[in-house]
């Protein structure tokens, strides 16, 4: 292997487009499910009212550099493409993609949900007046590089054979 090969994404003009979208399926549903975890262990430590949600922040923050260069690698050190591959690629985006709503979620105020609940506000109010409101931004922000990196992420593993 060339020395400076990682250094840029190889050419694609030989890969069926069908396989780069497939990978990239592969990566988001990574991407998703490791995202729903994180969702469920910050919403355990914010019902648990201590300081770890923080500390949850603060390794996602530190992750975020780290896991999206090894998206990009994941590939190339595991010598190919495969359906793991693929979802370990996503799995490795999770840190900067969870970082900006967990910013938001750790300085929502806890009581928040409730109050609104208590003020007669049903499930599809709350979603529709509290959380797409304060989620809105952040949420198309990392919607938005979530999918550039997808695709990236796909490409790279398309290019191994």
């Amino acid at each position: 292997m060339a020395a400076g090969r990682w250094l840029m994404l190889p050419a694609l003009t030989g890969q069926p487009p069908g396989l780069v979208a497939v990978d990239g399926l592969y990566a988001a549903l990574g991407l998703g499910l490791a995202c729903l975890v994180v969702l469920g262990g910050h919403a355990m430590l914010r019902r648990a009212r201590s300081g770890l949600g923080i500390v949850l922040r603060g390794c996602m923050l530190a992750c975020m550099l780290p896991g999206l260069a090894l998206a990009l690698w994941w590939p190339d050190i595991m010598r190919g493409a495969s359906v793991a591959v693929c979802m370990m690629q996503g799995v490795f985006m999770t840190p900067a993609a969870m970082w900006p709503l967990l910013r938001v979620l750790q300085r929502m105020p806890p009581t928040l949900a409730r109050t609104a609940s208590g003020l007669g506000a049903d499930a599809q109010a709350r979603l529709r007046l509290l959380w797409l409101p304060l989620l809105g931004g952040p949420l198309a922000g990392v919607v938005a590089c979530c999918a550039a990196m997808v695709m990236l992420c796909a490409m790279a593993a398309a290019a191994w054979p």
